[in-house]
Order: C-alpha cells, then structure tokens, then sequence
C-alpha cells in the first residue's frame, strides 16, 4: 500500500458519526499528524487498527 492508502486507512477507521465540530477538527490534526509519518510507521499503525 501508498502513504496516502494507508493514511485513508487509519483515518476513516476513526472516523464515527459525531457532529461535533471539536471531533472533526481532531480528525483532521490526526490526518495531519499521519503525513508526517514515514511508511514504516504507517504499516505499523495500521497493522493495529486491522487487528
């Protein structure tokens, strides 16, 4: 998998339904937080989130 796949990955399995706009900005810094990793971290976060 690409940086970008990976990061969509992680994201969108954080991402639950909440109209709260504190929850949306918090997606987007850890959206961002996620593209200042290298793709061996992303491989290894996401290896958590699938299991």
């Amino acid at each position: 998998m690409d940086k970008d796949h990976l990061i969509e990955l992680i994201s969108n399995s954080l991402v639950y339904e909440s109209k709260d706009s504190e929850s949306t900005k918090n997606l987007c810094d850890f959206k961002n937080y996620l593209e200042r990793l290298n793709i061996d971290q992303l491989r290894t976060m996401s290896k958590e989130f699938i299991l």
